[in-house]
């Protein structure tokens, strides 16, 4: 059971790393770019900003109950927090908007409205419907100007 466990714990490393990773990408030349604080990203996960952190804490003293190695549970602690809060640019751009590193292209809006917080969008994913959350910046006016139904 234990090595199930450890590799379940690299399955995860393996997403961590990658989803922190793509954090890094730049938005394209000419975008209209804010840069997100951590308050604010941790404002936009949500109950994410919360679940994430336990369930890391939560592997941390169950590791540490068993006596195990703690380094790969630490690292995974260290890596959702870098994916949680690392400040990371939030653009809008000719091709679409650049959100936590991934590229919604424009086509795949289907209508953006305000909300008290900033604005929503929805979305076309991989054939499913989504709405994401905007945070309150001239980056959010600026698509929901550009997609006003």
């Amino acid at each position: 059971m234990d090595e199930l466990l450890f590799y379940a714990k690299l399955v995860l490393l393996v997403v961590l790393v990658y989803d922190v990773v793509i954090l890094f990408r730049k938005p394209e030349e000419g975008s209209k770019v804010v840069t997100l604080d951590f308050w604010k990203e941790m404002e936009r996960k949500g109950i994410n900003g919360t679940l994430i952190p336990c369930t890391m804490i939560f592997i941390i003293s169950l590791d540490y109950a068993q006596n195990l190695d703690l380094t790969l549970s630490l690292s995974l602690f260290l890596l959702s927090m870098i994916y949680l809060g690392y400040p990371r640019p939030f653009a809008f751009g000719k091709n679409g908007i650049l959100m936590d590193g991934k590229t919604i292209v424009k086509d795949r809006i289907l209508k953006a409205k305000k909300t008290d917080n900033g604005g929503k969008i929805s979305i076309e994913w991989y054939g499913w419907l989504m709405e994401k959350d905007l945070p309150d910046c001239e980056v959010t006016d600026a698509i929901l100007e550009e997609f006003r139904n």
